[in-house]
């Protein structure tokens, strides 16, 4: 058993855990900063101008705002139960604050995807992102009252803040307390408090033997659920079955964003928004091959079919290539 687990189940508090702090602390920052920069006022409905794509379908333009590369890899009501339990890291719901631009007739924001159902989260409907959360600008101009949208364009959406604050947030609901109040966000059913004082002591226990869900399976690997195991019965009573079924759902989704069940000690500094690292952070979780910290914005996607090269750095050739790597990197399973 790894010493993180064992720091976590002799001081029984997440927050006591050193790496979390630290991991804490950098995600606090970026949520904060993120939501500083966002103005309060909501804007005016916004519209993306035809002219921008003369040769797109209305099917076109969908599959560029909302369009799967199989990175989803965040099932909806688990995220959606995070954000009504850490407001603190999950500061207003539509997740502007991240630079996203809301689009609520989709439910998430421009730049999201969605798959009704993913064999390797428990069968749950699960977002992701594509391209279009980098490459779709909002912007205002005092000659019209409509935000102006621009496809291709550098977003703002800082990345690293969102999947930071969804990582925190699996590693805190692997405390008791802290899973009570998902629970009952999760099933929609906040009278779960007679079971669970019920049977909390076999929680607590079940939830100490794995608390961070990845328990028989090899690094990086996926555990097995069935959608039962996501789901409530009637009388509430295999509440310690449910809690420990969660914690191996977060294993996949860390699993599956390339991220350790042990937290590492030392994390890169925040890249902040409409900037990341993307082949860095490839290099070191794919390849086992860290490189020397490197952020640089989003780049421009206009005219791309035109390029030689498909990343602004030249290190490819391949749009094929590119996107595999992309997909990967952002939740794609190698397997499953």
């Amino acid at each position: 058993m790894d010493s993180v687990v064992l720091l976590y189940i002799s001081e029984g508090n997440f927050l006591r855990c050193r790496a979390m702090k630290k991991i804490l602390s950098v995600v606090a920052l970026c949520v904060t900063a993120a939501t500083v920069s966002v103005a309060a006022d909501q804007p005016a409905p916004a519209k993306i101008d035809p002219a921008q794509i003369p040769k797109w379908s209305a099917d076109d333009l969908n599959f560029f705002l909302h369009g799967s590369m199989s990175t989803e890899v965040v099932p909806e009501r688990v995220l959606r139960a995070f954000i009504k339990i850490y407001p603190d890291l999950f500061p207003a719901s539509d997740l502007a604050y991240l630079g996203l631009i809301p689009d609520p007739a989709f439910g998430w924001p421009i730049g999201f995807s969605r798959k009704a159902e993913v064999k390797h989260l428990g069968g749950l409907s699960a977002v992701g992102i594509n391209c279009a959360s980098c490459h779709v600008a909002q912007i205002h101009s005092s000659a019209a009252k409509e935000p102006i949208r621009i496809l291709g364009a550098t977003s703002h959406f800082n990345v690293e803040a969102f999947f930071g604050s969804v990582l925190v947030a699996t590693f805190k609901t692997s405390e008791p307390a802290n899973m009570k109040l998902f629970l009952g966000v999760y099933f929609s059913n906040p009278s779960l408090d007679p079971a669970w004082e019920a049977q909390q002591a076999k929680i607590t226990e079940a939830m100490a033997g794995d608390p961070f869900g990845g328990k028989d399976a090899a690094p990086g690997d996926l555990q097995p659920i069935a959608p039962a195991e996501l789901e409530l019965g009637n009388d509430a009573a295999e509440l310690p079955q449910h809690a420990h079924s969660m914690l191996k759902l977060f294993h996949n989704i860390r699993a599956a964003l390339h991220v350790p069940d042990q937290p590492p000690e030392k994390i890169p500094p925040a890249s902040g928004p409409g900037r990341n690292d993307a082949f860095g952070i490839l290099a070191a979780s794919l390849l086992n091959k860290p490189q020397p910290y490197a952020p640089t914005k989003f780049g421009l996607v206009w005219d791309i079919d035109k390029r030689t090269w498909v990343h602004w750095d030249g290190n490819t050739k391949s749009p094929i290539a590119r996107n595999l790597l992309a997909s990967l990197g952002l939740g794609a399973p190698l397997h499953g």
